[in-house]
């Protein structure tokens, strides 16, 4: 990696900055990242370790976020290895500006996750309750084929995994059904 890519890097996620902000102490990173280190206790730097002020104001840095804008597509368009990149390759739908690989799958988002807007999923609270799989290219198959949602219920009568709209209105409306992770430990317990 050369020097020039590396200063177009957060340290947190060793990816290209996505909307990079910088600290009081010079340290640049992502705003996802930084809010996802600082979300839960004091504000601090992760490079240097400095406690930063709680009411401190985050603003995207537009010059470097034009700088690593300008990076990738020149890499972009003069590198002949953007050809050798497989077709299987996902990519984390959150990250715009610079397209990072997805390593998660959000079954509640819908999105494919990068390893930065992954650890922003296990961190921010209101997102703690998704369902995070390893990363897939075929979302459907992991939801109900009926009404496109996750497959939360164990049909106990049929032994398949339904949605709740399965279990409310649809084809399992009378059936005994139990959460899927209950029912998974109940099986492998009976095994």
């Amino acid at each position: 990696m050369g020097t020039v890519e590396e200063t177009l890097k957060c340290p947190a996620c060793q990816d290209f900055f996505t909307d990079p902000v910088k600290l009081p102490c010079r340290h640049d990173f992502c705003l996802t990242c930084i809010q996802a280190v600082c979300e839960d206790g004091p504000f601090f730097c992760p490079e240097c370790q400095i406690l930063l002020p709680s009411n401190i104001t985050l603003e995207i840095d537009a010059s470097l976020q034009s700088k690593v804008n300008d990076f990738i597509i020149k890499s972009l368009t003069s590198s002949p290895r953007t050809e050798t990149k497989s077709s299987s390759v996902i990519l984390c739908d959150h990250c715009i500006a610079a397209p990072s690989e997805a390593i998660r799958t959000c079954l509640t988002c819908d999105a494919s996750l990068c390893q930065a807007h992954a650890l922003l999923h296990q961190q921010r609270s209101v997102l703690r309750e998704h369902t995070v799989v390893e990363v897939t290219q075929d979302l459907l198959s992991l939801k109900c084929k009926e009404h496109r949602d996750e497959l939360k219920f164990f049909c106990l009568e049929e032994r398949v995994p339904v949605c709740c709209l399965c279990v409310l209105v649809g084809a399992h409306k009378n059936h005994k059904a139990a959460r899927l992770h209950e029912a998974c430990t109940d099986l492998k317990v009976i095994k």
